[in-house]
């Protein structure tokens, strides 16, 4: 099961990628969320930012979901990082924000010497800023992924057994 702080990091620390915009459809917005969705239950891994090679290479092994999609490595990594981020900006300020109460509490809670908890912070607040980016870069096709959320929330949030 994630705990709150691999999600958090998940969002803010898998986020490198992708900050060229492209003119991303719905059609391929879906067949993203489709084929992360199989690979989803066959990896019992959800969709982080920044995986997108991750899943081509896994895919590679096997299916060939990502080809079949119409996707080569560049497209569906360009893609991929959209549809993420593009999520990322669909979801609710507040609810968005609220990712990040857990892991903070557990780091305060954690009893770490100051100079450990100092840094530790830090660390965490650069997450939270990089996560803070990415969405904003996803403004640019929340209105692309807005009908896919609810099956977005799954892969970002949900458990998957292998």
């Amino acid at each position: 099961m994630k705990t709150g702080f691999v999600r958090a990091a998940a969002l803010a620390l898998l986020l490198g990628g992708t900050n060229s915009v492209l003119a991303l459809t719905l059609a391929e917005a879906e067949a993203v969320v489709g084929v992360v969705e199989k690979l989803a239950q066959e990896t019992g891994e959800g969709m982080v930012l920044d995986a997108a090679d991750i899943y081509y290479d896994y895919d590679s092994l096997g299916a060939s979901l990502i080809p079949a999609a119409g996707f080569d490595r560049e497209s569906w990594a360009v893609a991929y990082e959209a549809v993420g981020r593009g999520y990322m900006a669909t979801i609710p300020e507040d609810q968005f924000n609220a990712t990040f109460d857990e892991p903070l509490a557990r780091l305060a809670a954690s009893g770490l010497p100051e100079d450990q908890m100092a840094m530790m912070r830090e660390h965490v607040d650069g997450l939270i800023a990089e996560a803070r980016q990415a969405r904003q870069e996803g403004m640019a096709y929340a209105d692309v992924v807005r009908p896919l959320a609810d099956r977005l929330y799954v892969l970002f949030y949900g458990e998957f057994e292998e």
